[in-house]
């Protein structure tokens, strides 16, 4: 979408260029300065900027700068600043004229959760999602980096505990979060487990370690999902709330699919799909992810993978639920709940990884993935 808006961008300055040769206008003044936002004064990125009626128009940088040529034959035009989450402002373009460095400052929009027209919410829920991907590579730590986590699984077999185990964990990211895509956290992500305690292993037949279920429901780092714009339209979305926390606004964008598929759920054979997304008015930044799914069936190497017609070990009746928390330009942790049946016992199991530490220095390169500790 970055590149969409640098095309629309380019598109609109070639139209600008082209009437200026026609008409032979000259620049009269050219406007520099930034657009923030009135309450916190914090930069607002990408905002649509033009002249009214005319195809002049910019668009402010990640930090909110912004500079426009304006031509002799446009000075008595109106200028507009139009950015999602916040209320267009337009005024006399000579207005700008006077100061060398122009501030403008746009308020905060809330979008009714009342009765409005289902279809006019879905497209502003969708341009929301979209810039909260946009923003990834800017609004998170790019790397390479190390990120230490408190690693903790729980099973239980008909209600009765079996074991509960805890490691720790090093990851290291090769590339962070500047280029976010599925491939790319793939080849970039390489973990180990550095410690288990009591010394107990898993062993290969009781099951891994889980590590890659759980990474991927980082969306964020994968720009997967709700987050990838080619997928968007596949999912219902409704505004649930626009809460306050932590001084900052925020808003939680429930989803769900009617008919789940594998692309949008991550799942092979989920039958039911939904969760809710919560994202910074100020810069579209994630602060949460949480999801629940309910499956006929998972394959035991992974949820996103097809079960062969002779394979009979394999999960029945599964469902679970997970949540992904971001601070501080990283991933906070992830917490994943499941239930299933498989060999006619019932199954609940739960994992959570903390991270506890992330560094830029002093880094622990990592060159594979340690799926089953002790290895």
């Amino acid at each position: 979408m970055v590149m969409n808006k640098t095309i629309i961008f380019i598109f609109t300055f070639f139209l600008a260029i082209s009437s200026f040769a026609q008409s032979g206008s000259k620049v009269a003044h050219t406007i520099i300065g930034k657009v923030v936002n009135a309450e916190s004064n914090r930069p607002v990125s990408y905002t649509n900027i033009g002249l009214e009626g005319t195809f002049f128009g910019t668009a402010s940088d990640a930090d909110g700068n912004f500079e426009l040529k304006i031509p002799e034959d446009f000075v008595d035009k109106d200028i507009y600043f139009s950015a999602v989450g916040f209320k267009n402002k337009q005024f006399a373009v000579e207005k700008l004229f006077s100061k060398s460095f122009n501030v403008i400052k746009l308020e905060s929009k809330s979008y009714g959760v009342g009765p409005v027209d289902v279809a006019a919410q879905n497209m502003v829920l969708i341009r929301i999602l979209r810039m909260a991907s946009e923003n990834i590579k800017y609004n998170y730590g790019a790397g390479p980096f190390n990120m230490h986590f408190d690693y903790m699984a729980e099973k239980k077999v008909d209600g009765a505990n079996q074991n509960t185990k805890k490691a720790s964990v090093l990851l290291y990211d090769g590339a962070g979060y500047s280029n976010p895509s599925k491939a790319d956290a793939f080849k970039s992500r390489k973990y180990s487990v550095n410690e288990v305690e009591n010394g107990e292993f898993y062993r290969f037949a009781e099951a891994s370690l889980n590590l890659d279920e759980l990474l991927e429901l980082d969306w964020v780092r994968s720009a997967g999902l709700v987050l990838n714009p080619a997928l968007l339209s596949e999912y219902k979305l409704t505004l649930e709330s626009q809460p306050t926390i932590d001084g900052k606004e925020y808003w939680v964008i429930a989803f769900s699919q009617q008919v789940p598929t594998i692309e949008a759920s991550g799942d092979f054979y989920a039958t039911a799909f939904s969760g809710k997304i919560t994202i910074n008015k100020e810069d579209y930044s994630v602060l949460k992810i949480e999801g629940e799914v309910q499956s006929e069936k998972n394959n035991r190497q992974g949820r996103g993978l097809a079960v062969g017609e002779s394979n009979a070990e394999f999960y029945s009746d599964v469902n679970y639920s997970f949540v992904v928390d971001y601070k501080d330009l990283l991933l906070k942790d992830i917490t994943l709940d499941k239930t299933y049946r498989y060999k006619g016992k019932a199954i609940s199991e739960k994992w959570e990884m903390d991270m506890t530490r992330a560094h830029t220095n002093n880094l622990t390169v990592i060159d594979n993935r340690n799926y089953f500790a002790g290895e």
